[in-house]
């Protein structure tokens, strides 16, 4: 895949309909409604429930309009990327202290560096936890391994387990107690350096993912899933090479909180879930509105999960309360106006699920841009879907190695 000629392309798809997923629908509502196409919103007003769910998963049922129908074909073109297949298995002692998601994760990883790390003696894991990936790239390549993590108390758990396991040599392993952060850290930088040193980031958080690339501009391999795009600063974290300046997008931090919510399908009951979950946040959003328009927007909180199984009525004066607010409304009269302005939030709802259309396609502007800045560092670079969306959403790979 040539990442500029990909870049350049979704960009240019992107930026026509910027209105749409730079602002927050709700936020913005009403006017953020306006920026839909009506004939894609008489499309959605007029799906059932399961056609919404298909609508959720990228699919178009019935007789879409064909600028959507173009668009959504456009957008899926362009956020393919090819699949690494391999899967090397655990063993049953391999899996000791291992969740389903870390254990299918770590299996797909060691496949991956078993192809593409023969010159690597030595690594670095940021966020290494427990360690559970670097004993078992220790075990599997026999590489001196240094695994980092500001959580101390993890760690211990970590040596712990080693002692009692006694699997692998002491000197094998070596647990860093620390924070990698941007700028010189003496203690931590020449661990990152050599063409025979390869640099580790499962799920780095946020701009994590760009201080371990800056990090690792001598190492000889690179391999970082990022995640937390909503905790990059737009102002600084993109775009970070000199080609996505050229080609930069308008993110907010709106846009960047979509990014991270691009994954696989739902299952009925989780579908059914975030409808609920929205109809009540958007109809106490509506009350408010009305009742007190000097407030402005109102940020509810998250609510416990059993309360969205509730009426309105009863979500509304949990929140209500939390806020201490003084709606002056009886029960009965809350749930009344909940269903007096149903219409308005199912229309609300159908806006979030075609702008969450956007979400994989500006996740993907995020990891090209990284990725191209790689490339401008003399690396070569592929991104690859490694893991299965449904354990581990956001699964794809960026990996570099160090261009002979």
């Amino acid at each position: 895949m040539n990442c500029r000629d990909r870049l350049e392309a979704l960009t240019g798809v992107l930026r026509h309909w910027s209105g749409l997923w730079s602002r927050s629908i709700l936020q913005n509502w009403p006017e953020s409604g306006a920026a839909y196409l009506e004939s894609w919103l008489s499309y959605a007003d007029s799906l059932d429930e399961k056609s919404e769910r298909m609508l959720d998963d990228g699919e178009l049922p019935g007789a879409p309009p064909q600028s959507l129908h173009s668009l959504l074909l456009a957008l899926h073109g362009l956020t393919e990327l090819p699949w690494h297949q391999g899967i090397q298995r655990l063993t049953t002692a391999d899996v000791q202290g291992l969740n389903a998601k870390k254990a299918h994760e770590i299996e797909r990883v060691l496949s991956l560096l078993g192809q593409r790390t023969q010159s690597i003696r030595q690594a670095v894991d940021i966020g290494g936890g427990m360690g559970h990936l670097a004993r078992l790239c220790v075990k599997t390549f026999d590489w001196t391994f240094h695994s980092i993590d500001r959580d101390a108390a993890l760690q211990e758990k970590g040596r712990d387990w080693l002692r009692r396991a006694r699997m692998l040599p002491g000197e094998k392993l070596c647990f860093i107690h620390a924070s990698v952060e941007d700028g010189p850290q003496s203690a931590i930088d020449p661990l990152f350096s050599g063409r025979d040193r390869a640099s580790m980031g499962l799920h780095t958080c946020g701009p994590l993912a760009l201080t371990q690339i800056r990090k690792s501009q001598k190492a000889g391999f690179l391999l970082n899933v990022g995640c937390c795009y909503d905790k990059l600063d737009p102002s600084r974290d993109y775009p970070v090479s000199s080609f996505g300046e050229a080609h930069q997008l308008p993110f907010t931090r709106h846009a960047l909180f979509l990014a991270t919510r691009g994954r696989h399908k739902k299952t009925e009951a989780e579908f059914a879930l975030m409808k609920r979950v929205y109809e009540h946040r958007f109809t106490l959003d509506l009350l408010l509105r009305r009742k007190f328009p000097d407030l402005g927007f109102v940020r509810a909180g998250d609510a416990p999960k059993a309360l969205y199984a509730e009426s309105f009525a009863v979500y509304a004066r949990d929140r209500l309360e939390r806020l201490r607010i003084d709606i002056g409304m009886t029960e009965s009269a809350l749930n009344s106006f909940e269903g007096s302005v149903r219409p308005e939030t199912r229309r609300i709802f159908h806006c979030h699920l075609l702008r969450d259309r956007f979400a994989r396609a500006l996740e993907l502007v995020i990891l090209l841009d990284r990725a191209i800045l790689m490339e401008e560092m003399g690396f070569q670079v592929e991104l690859l879907q490694v893991f299965d969306p449904r354990l581990s959403p956001r699964n794809i790979a960026l990996i570099a190695s160090r261009a002979e």
